[in-house]
């Protein structure tokens, strides 16, 4: 039985997916794993791993497709754009008998037996972002947040070889070339909120794991407890204190590690969203900023992400990415918006966006605005002279409308006079 286990980055994340392949060895030696790089490197001469691929060299996406989808997508968002092809890729090229793709911030503590053991009889295996009922919920990630991230966490993913896996990776595949956008207006995030929809379109091939030993990770914190026993990790429900049950720890999700805290050696390790009080999670944490100190990880960390800029050099903000989406879906804008000569980037300089040197702060939300109060307060003042000169009706008329225009699709007429005169909103 061949397996293959695979993750997604961009080059600065090299050494950390090595990390990631060091642990999986370690314990299953078994398994093959490549990286696939959805980002470019200055030279082709740069000497890197045989398991490490290129992903614009080996994946079957046009030209035309791959600046369109690498423009238009930030980051992440275009890594995991791309997680079907790269599955179909390994299915097609390797013919294994099963794939698991892992994102690159997993350790793995333990062997994956548990998880190939429920590939004999189902095609698909997923991890839920939790797996305890509370009447009063005590996670530190709000509710409300995974009803926009969805049910089911995408670091995680486990397929085998066969017909239901092929329909639903050419299902997802479609659906991702224009809507793995992270997005509350339009529900969509990443490629991880259609996995939703898998439980009614596959529910006799769909396994949904339960295992707590699987993807423990900041958002499950709160209902999982870790312990050690004769040096191996296990975990138990920490909720459901009644219960019996143990785990083995199998991978840890390490979302929102603080990398460039451990690397600037201002922290004994690195720090994690949600860690709190939990001083059994700290003891993973610890060991996984340990493995990462002896790691690859500073020979690629610093690499630029090629997508971005643009060709001379100027970042490319999350703004300019939304509004080439709208010019592109139009059919108003060429192949390659990356080009400094080109049709978009003159758009955006001809109304004085661009700035040289200038790097745009896309992550900016109340949660880490500074002066928030002053800040809001006058706002207010605006809003209610607004009320005042509208009256109340129009006044509230006037904020639903600005919700829409939120959205920066919406704002495409500032930089394509055309959308003046005849202009749909995007909802």
């Amino acid at each position: 039985m061949r397996k293959i286990a695979f993750t997604i980055c961009a080059k600065n994340y090299i050494g950390l997916a090595q990390v990631l392949e060091s642990s999986i060895k370690k314990f299953n030696n078994d398994i093959d794993f490549y990286i696939f790089v959805a980002d470019e490197f200055e030279t082709k001469n740069e000497v890197l791993p045989i398991n490490v691929l290129i992903s614009r060299d080996v994946l079957p996406i046009s030209y035309e497709n791959w600046n369109q989808m690498s423009f238009k997508y930030d980051l992440t968002e275009f890594c995991t754009s791309i997680k079907p092809i790269c599955f179909n890729y390994i299915l097609n090229n390797f013919n294994p008998d099963s794939c698991i793709y892992f994102d690159p911030d997993i350790l793995v503590f333990n062997s994956l037996k548990s998880v190939y053991e429920k590939l004999t009889t189902s095609s698909i295996v997923l991890t839920p972002h939790i797996t305890t009922i509370e009447n009063k919920y005590t996670g530190k990630l709000k509710e409300q947040n995974l009803l926009f991230s969805g049910m089911f966490n995408l670091g995680f993913l486990a397929l085998k070889n066969d017909i239901n896996s092929r329909k639903m990776l050419n299902w997802w595949e479609i659906r991702l070339e224009d809507r793995c956008f992270k997005d509350t207006m339009e529900s969509y995030f990443t490629d991880q909120k259609w996995m939703d929809f898998l439980p009614s379109l596959f529910p006799e091939n769909i396994h949904i794991s339960s295992h707590l030993g699987l993807n423990l990770a900041p958002w499950n914190f709160h209902e999982r407890d870790v312990f050690v026993d004769n040096g191996k990790y296990y975990v138990k429900n920490r909720i459901n204190t009644e219960s019996n049950n143990v785990y083995e720890l199998i991978f840890v999700h390490f979302s929102g590690f603080n990398y460039k805290l451990l690397l600037n050696d201002e922290v004994s390790h690195g720090t994690l969203d949600k860690l709190n009080d939990y001083k059994d999670i700290d003891l993973i944490v610890g060991e996984y900023s340990k493995i990462l100190k002896s790691s690859n990880l500073t020979k690629y960390i610093n690499f630029n992400y090629t997508y971005n800029l643009f060709s001379n050099g100027v970042r490319i903000s999350n703004t300019y990415r939304r509004l080439f989406r709208r010019l592109f879906e139009d059919g108003k804008i060429g192949t390659n918006p990356f080009d400094s000569n080109g049709e978009f980037y003159l758009k955006l300089s001809r109304k004085k966006m661009l700035k040289i040197g200038v790097v745009y702060n896309d992550k900016i939300t109340l949660n880490n605005l500074t002066n928030t109060n002053k800040k809001i307060q006058v706002i207010n003042r605006f809003f209610y002279i607004a009320f005042r000169l509208l009256g109340a009706e129009r006044f509230f008329q006037l904020c639903r409308a600005l919700r829409i225009y939120s959205k920066i699709e919406n704002q495409i007429f500032i930089i394509d006079s055309e959308y003046n005169n005849k202009f749909k909103l995007r909802i």
